[in-house]
Parts: structure tokens; sequence; C-alpha cells
């Protein structure tokens, strides 16, 4: 097979067509289906609230009865530091939480996020629509409690087995300053996706996760490849109205860049032999989140993730090709190869 090279993807990724671009805008709006006999309605918990209203022991102890275990979740996996919640004395844990939220920068922060967020009932209509979507596809799947918190800046989302809680502090808008000082460390190219309209896609994929988990045991490029285009997948059909930009996470344009260079973009991993590599090494430039994707012949304005990319158009091919499987039944699906094989995807 003869290997592409940097001028050609160059070249080709000059070749923009008009219905190219709207096709990756407005891909997934095929997937609108009526939710009618499915609605449900999410309210928002607001979490942080109670938790800066924390003074003395028996606040701290009374947190726990908002909601047991999404509380125990939060400060053991989140508060770790703060509170060092079952390593000592409740006094303690809860003195160490009390000094948390009355800290000045702290006390800035949650009032930066009640400020810019005031009133999530827009939000709550966003995911009351998308949860409505997620009961049409998954009806005996549970519907999660919806918390909003403050962390601080260490997750957009966190979840436990019942519930989901968005971290406000992480959508202040990428001109927040606190993002860009030296101790927080944050990437350009992330902090561009600290901002509101992320909210709903990192909540959905983040259920979608928690509900799905990977259990695939070989690891290989292909595998991470397939079940990233399964979530990926699973938000086409919870937002159908959602720009495929926000749910990979590209910005302006590079969603057209995919779609002009995808034969490129599967040549590149045919012919490194990266599909198959179990070598994490050999392949992270292509998966992770960076600026750009790294590898031999691959431009640099690439967008990262090609092969995250690439695994959801090999889903979404597989899909169209198979009506009668149901999105739950993909989900629980590891026969990469054979979603790989019966997808046809030949670029």
């Amino acid at each position: 097979m003869v290997k592409k090279t940097r001028i050609f993807w160059l070249i080709q990724s000059t070749i923009l067509i008009l219905c190219i671009g709207i096709s990756g805008c407005k891909e997934s709006s095929k997937y609108a289906v009526d939710i009618s006999n499915s609605e449900v309605e999410i309210k928002i918990n607001r979490l942080e609230d109670d938790i800066f209203a924390i003074r003395n022991t028996q606040d701290y102890i009374n947190l726990d009865q908002i909601d047991s275990v999404f509380i125990k979740d939060f400060k053991r996996g989140i508060m770790a530091y703060e509170t060092r919640d079952g390593f000592v004395p409740v006094d303690v844990s809860a003195q160490g939480l009390v000094e948390f939220v009355t800290f000045p920068d702290m006390v800035h922060l949650y009032n930066s996020v009640d400020s810019t967020y005031p009133d999530l009932s827009d939000i709550e209509t966003e995911l009351s629509n998308a949860f409505s979507y997620f009961k049409y596809y998954f009806p005996t799947k549970q519907i999660p409690k919806v918390y909003s918190v403050v962390t601080p800046f260490r997750s957009q989302v966190i979840s436990s087995q019942h519930a989901i809680g968005i971290c406000l502090d992480m959508y202040l808008g990428a001109d927040f300053s606190p993002y860009q000082t030296p101790l927080m460390q944050f990437p350009q190219f992330i902090i561009k996706r600290f901002r509101e309209d992320y909210i709903l896609p990192n909540v959905m994929r983040g259920w979608v996760e928690t509900e799905f988990q990977d259990t695939s045991k070989q690891h290989r490029l292909l595998d991470e490849m397939i079940y990233q285009g399964k979530i990926l997948h699973a938000l086409d059909r919870l937002l159908p109205e959602t720009a495929d930009s926000l749910k990979i996470g590209y910005d302006m344009g590079k969603i057209e860049w995919c779609f002009t260079n995808e034969p490129q973009i599967w040549t590149h991993l045919v012919d490194q032999d990266l599909l198959y590599s179990t070598n994490y090494r050999d392949f992270s430039g292509v998966l992770v989140e960076a600026p750009f994707s790294k590898g031999i012949n691959v431009p640099q304005d690439a967008p990262a993730k090609i092969a995250v990319w690439a695994g959801w158009q090999i889903v979404r091919r597989y899909m169209d090709k198979h009506p009668k499987v149901s999105l739950e039944q993909l989900l629980q699906d590891f026969d990469n190869d054979k979603i790989l094989r019966e997808s046809g995807y030949k670029p």
C-alpha cells in the first residue's frame, strides 16, 4: 500500500467541500426520535451551596443526609486532601472542610460560580431532553440525580453509582484568570473548553461511560478507537442537535479537516501498523488529548485524537449497516474486530 506523504496530506486538507463541512456539523440530526413517551425532568441540586455553608461538625455530619453515597464519593474522591474522610476523627474532617470553604481563594471561586451561574434552568432543560433520549434508548437504566459542585479545578464531571456532579468551577469561561496561573498549568487547548456549552456533552458522556464501562482486555489501538467511537455515537443519539465538534472537543474547522482527510487518516493507521498494536507509546500520539495529533507524516494541523474520530466513523458505519442493532446492544458488544469487519469501513 502506498504511503501518503505530508505533502499529500497538506494538499488534501486544502480541498474543503462545502457539503462535507455541513455534514460534519449536522450528521447526527438524523437521530432525532419521538421521546414524548419517555420524558424525564432533571433538577440540579446545588450542592456547592450546602458545602460552602458548613461551619461546624454538625453541618458536616448533616451533609451526608443529602445523599450519603454521592457525598462519600465526593469527599473521598475529590475532597480527600481537605477532609481525609474515613482516616481521621469526624471533627478533624469537619474542621478541614471548614478551613477549605472559608479560605479566601475558595470564597472567591464560589462567588464566581454563583455570579456566573445564578440560575441553571436552561441547563436543566437541556439535560431533561438528553435524559429523555437516554430513557428512550435505555428504558431499564436509572436516571441519575444531578448535582452542581465546586471541586476546585479537579474535574469537569464526577459520578457515583446513581448520581453525577457538574463541577461548575470548570466552566467559567476561557478568560477566567485563575485558569491561567502557573499553579493550575492548564494547557490553552483545554482552557478553551471551560465554557457552558460543554456542560451538556460532558455530563452525558460521563454518565454513559459510568453505565457502559470498557471491559475489553486486549487494549489494542483498535479497541480504544471502537470504545471511544461507541461513546461518541451514543452522544449522537442522546444529543441529536449538538454539534459534533462539542462531542469530541474540536475547534471550528477540525471536523471538516477530518472528513477531507479521512482516507489519509485511515491509511496512516494501517500503514504504520497501529491498529493492532498494544504498545501505548506507539499510538498515543493519535489517541490522547493534545493540541494536535502526532506521528510519522501526520501534519501539525491535524486535530488531536484522529484515531478516536476514525473509530467514531467506523461505529457510525456499522450502525448504518445494522439498523436492528440497538444502542444498548452496541455498547455491550466488545467484539471490536467484528464491528470493524462488518462496518465495511474503507474510506
